[in-house]
């Protein structure tokens, strides 16, 4: 049978093979890359060199992304039949780039990586890219070139992890881990080596794929955090697995937007998107003055926000926007290229801005066929004009570009748009961008054409970090666009991404925090250059403390001078290493040495965190470990002070204190972290000053409860509680008419009871902590994961107390067991966290007042066997919930299939030591 199926795979990609052909389509592009089809059921394939391919999805924050282990972020469409599902959700398409989440609003079609060098053959130089996707050549299978793989095996596999504690993703993979970075790690390695065309297809201008030899490892991280949820970061290494060294090698990320909803008709939706650059994030400072800082953050949006051919209104459909938050070059010297075009079977749309001296193909077209015009958009060092401006020739001809390598030579003039596109472009189109840095490795000296020549050696590697993030309210109902076919930029607003940009920047390297590394385990004592003129955040020697003999600063005091965070670059100066070198201080003798001086110094701009990455913001309190038990129809759910108020563990890294406030209860029935309800708060008895206008956190709560408002610098700040007040250990609460005390002295714990809950129904129990914020930066109040201790239970009654039963009884399949029934049951259609959870099938009744242990079966009139239920023996499949005197049937017999409607028999074998081998007997009716 094996043999018959590798035979049949065989000829299927044979005749695949001989069927190659490409089409080179944009705007039409729903004539290829949107052919109808069903969505595939995973992306894994048998192939003949079988690279392990697989994609995952990030769902644990509010911008939802699809990756893949062959370099090619987002999906095809809906319509598209190589579309991937989510692992995790089979038969659900894993979203191309979904913001917010669950909103079915798409704002990417794909990304991918794009590396290029020049390579030598038979006398001949050349350049070659390799490509995750290109975008728009497709194969007769309907999907892009793709040029980076996977390995075989468990090598090429996604490894996931995730920091939240005792964590099962839905694929039941238990995936906590003291390696984890953020609450959903996605770990994977792919190469460009693979030359197999059943892989590889032959590229129409440029032949069979030429392999760089570039190894990349990727990883993703994604946050469920307040401040974090809206990004998730990429972070990239590459490394030269050639034998042959590199010439002129470049990187680039190329995104595709495609912004519309999900599956909406193709071929419309993406023809009105518009894209830019925004290179400052402007804000005022808690006292009232204005600041800024750099973001970086190369975005696409749709043009109006309203559906193609509205163009009046408020009615957006797709309101938001996506960008690409640069936080590491490859090389910190390196400045970043931008690069966008508009790809279209039309020649005179297919339109890119390029300079006047640029690579002559570029007058005539925009879209970079061919490896050749790819590695010339990579290299070109052009940072391009924003979209909308395309119609404005004052703009461009008076915005000429320096040199991004030669700044002493002239600047570059653009060349003017065509006429007759220059309005339809500035208007939106079907537009993509190109980031890009090189070359990368060694100055190798001049060529022989004069340019500088750097060379990536065999072994050496070399890192990239972007954050992908969303922002809300790009198109503002107050301001929205007065007309589809002349976009107003000054009524987009950018402040929503550039905020969570810069939230980006500051959880990839945290201002002044110290981040300890191999070489440096215990920090090296640089924070950045914010750190004031003295180069120092933490205390001078002498004010030092060694804990457990390794040297500890401790905060005390700011520069005498002031300048310590004040937003200038006031410690890094070109000549601090000559005056600490005088002083016989150097990085192994004195522990505030800057080591990495040379890496930001003199770069033009204020780098506050300490140049090492971290991946971290400030967590919430430590998550409460808890028990649930089970009984009658109560449920007790118990937890203990630690973690949570550990005051000796935990410090919050941006504020430096241990901010933990309360903690609050919840209950969901599909275990998803958006769909828990509250049940109960409970804080501590605290004050503080808050913003009148922003009703944000001002100043350190305080058990004091009065205190006068205040005036600082015109503006006026309210004292007020913080949260409920609710209390703690000192709290009770009413649950069905009874009065609880929340705090236990006997056993030092916490317990809380739900009370007068219908028996059977499975719901899961969490309890949260939460912070009261930061003050100082502006952060909110931060809470734990509702999933990352949730508890499956249902209350159940004991046998001994009353008879066996069946509910419903009777079963109709006529009727929706998904809403509320009678004593407020919801019987069916509740996610199970399992990949084999399909609602269609989820039909089930319970059996109650069990004993703790028996065997269930269930026959038809006729005295045949139907089924047969362990409950809690051997067998038994309800892992994960306490079903103490429970049981459900998904009404399928032993075969796996679906019963008859009917009247049937059950028994219940008692099989507890005191009653082993007691029959009790019943009835029930399915009716269809």
């Amino acid at each position: 049978m094996k043999i018959m199926k590798l035979l049949f795979f065989i000829l299927l990609r044979t005749s695949l093979i001989c069927s190659f052909f490409f089409s080179w389509v944009s705007i039409g592009r729903a004539e290829i890359e949107e052919e109808r089809g069903p969505v595939r059921k995973g992306v894994s394939q048998i192939q003949i060199a079988n690279p392990n391919v697989n994609n995952r999805v990030h769902r644990v924050g509010n911008l939802w992304m699809n990756v893949t282990n062959y370099g090619f972020i987002g999906n095809y469409s809906t319509r598209n039949s190589n579309a991937m599902t989510d692992p995790e959700y089979p038969g659900t398409y894993a979203p191309q780039a979904m913001y917010p989440a669950g909103s079915g609003q798409s704002y990417m079609y794909m990304a991918s990586l794009w590396i290029g060098a020049m390579v030598q053959k038979d006398n001949r130089e050349f350049p070659r890219v390799s490509v995750g996707s290109d975008g728009w050549v497709r194969t007769s299978a309907n999907t892009n070139i793709i040029e980076l793989w996977p390995a075989e095996g468990s090598r090429g596999g996604i490894i996931e992890r995730s920091t939240r504690e005792n964590y099962f993703n839905r694929l039941g993979d238990y995936v906590s881990s003291p390696e984890a970075v953020s609450e959903q790690d996605f770990i994977m390695t792919y190469s460009d080596t693979l030359t197999d065309q059943f892989f590889v297809a032959t590229d129409p201008i440029d032949g069979p794929h030429y392999p760089l030899g570039i190894k990349v490892t990727q990883r993703s991280y994604a946050f469920s955090y307040s401040y974090a949820k809206d990004f998730i970061f990429f972070d990239w290494e590459f490394e030269n697995i050639a034998s042959n060294y590199l010439k002129n090698l470049y990187i680039g990320l190329y995104v595709d937007g495609d912004v519309g909803g999900v599956g909406e008709v193709p071929g419309v939706y993406q023809t009105d998107d518009i894209c830019g650059f925004q290179r400052y994030y402007y804000f005022k400072r808690a006292d009232g003055s204005d600041d800024s800082s750099v973001v970086n953050v190369a975005y696409i949006a749709d043009g109006d926000g309203r559906p193609p051919g509205v163009c009046s209104g408020s009615d957006f459909t797709v309101p938001h926007v996506l960008g690409s938050r640069v936080l590491r070059a490859p090389n910190p010297r390196l400045k970043t290229s931008f690069n966008w075009w508009v790809s279209n079977n039309n020649q005179n749309l297919d339109f890119g801005p390029a300079w006047q001296d640029s690579k002559s193909w570029t007058s005539t077209f925009g879209t970079p066929m061919g490896d050749e015009r790819k590695y010339d958009v990579l290299s070109n060092r052009e940072f391009d004009y924003d979209q909308v401006l395309t119609n404005d020739l004052t703009y461009i001809q008076s915005h000429s570009q320096p040199d991004l390598d030669h700044p002493g030579i002239p600047a570059h003039q653009w060349r003017a748009p065509k006429d007759e596109v220059k309005e339809d472009i500035a208007k939106g189109y079907d537009t993509r961008y190109l980031l890009s840095w090189g070359p990368l490795g060694i100055y190798d000296g001049p060529g022989p054409g004069g340019d500088r020549v750097y060379r990536l050696n065999p072994g050496e590697k070399f890192s990239m970090t972007v954050a992908f993030v969303a922002g809300l309210a790009f198109h503002n109902p107050d301001s929205a666009q007065i007309s589809c076919t002349r976009l107003n930029r000054n009524l987009y607003n950018f402040g929503t991404i550039q905020y969570a940009a810069d939230w980006a920047a500051r959880v990839y390297d945290n201002p002044m925090y110290d981040t300890k590394t191999r070489n440096y385990p215990n920090g090296d004592g640089w924070f950045g250059e914010d750190a004031g003129s003295d180069g120092l955040y933490w205390t001078t020697p002498t004010d030092s403390v060694v804990i457990e003999g390794i040297w500890r600063g401790r905060y005390l005091r700011p520069d005498p001078d002031g300048t310590e965070n004040n937003g200038r670059i006031d410690s890094l100066r070109s000549t601090d290493h000559v005056e600490w070198a005088s002083q016989g201080l150097t990085e192994d003798t004195h522990p505030w040495y800057p080591p990495r001086l040379d890496y930001m110094k003199d770069n033009g701009m204020l780098d506050p965190g300490d140049g090492d990455y971290d991946f971290r913001g400030p967590p919430p309190p430590p998550i409460p470990r808890i028990t649930v038990e089970s009984r009658n129809n109560q449920i007790e759910i118990i937890w203990k002070p630690t973690p949570s108020e550990d005051t000796s563990i935990n410090l919050d890294p941006f504020s430096r204190l241990h901010d933990f406030e309360g903690y609050r209860i919840y209950v969901s029935e599909s275990g998803l972290e958006n769909e828990f309800s509250l049940l109960a708060v409970f804080d501590r008895m605290d004050y503080a000053f808050y913003d009148r206008i922003t009703d944000s956190l001002v100043s350190m709560p305080d058990t004091i409860r009065s205190k006068p408002d205040t005036v600082i610098k015109g503006e006026t700040y309210v004292w007020r509680r913080v949260n409920i007040n609710r209390g703690i250990k000192e709290a009770s609460y009413v649950s069905n008419g009874v009065r609880y005390q929340l705090w236990n002295p006997v056993d030092s714990s916490y317990h809380y009871i739900v009370d007068g809950i219908p028996p059977l129904i499975p719901r899961y129990y969490s309890v949260t902590a939460f912070d009261f914020g930061d003050y100082k930066t502006g952060t909110m109040s931060l809470e734990t994961g509702k999933v990352s201790n949730m508890k499956l239970t249902a209350p159940s009654y004991n046998t001994s107390m009353r008879k066996v039963g069946v509910v419903p009884n009777p079963y109709r399949f006529d009727v929706d067991y998904t809403k509320t029934h009678g004593n407020g049951l919801a019987w069916e259609n509740r996610d199970d966290g399992t990949p084999d959870f399909f609602p269609q099938e989820d039909r089930r009744i319970y059996f109650y007042n069990l004993p703790r242990k028996a065997l269930i079966r269930i026959f038809t009139v006729s005295g045949d066997l139907v089924a047969a239920i362990p409950h809690n023996i051997e067998g038994d499949r309800n892992i994960g919930a306490t079903y103490d005197y429970a049981e459900n049937w998904n009404l399928k017999n032993r075969n796996d299939q679906q019963v008859m409607a009917g009247l049937y028999l059950f028994s219940v074998e008692d099989l507890t030591p005191e009653h082993n081998g007691s029959i009790t007997q019943g009835k029930f009716v399915i009716i269809k």
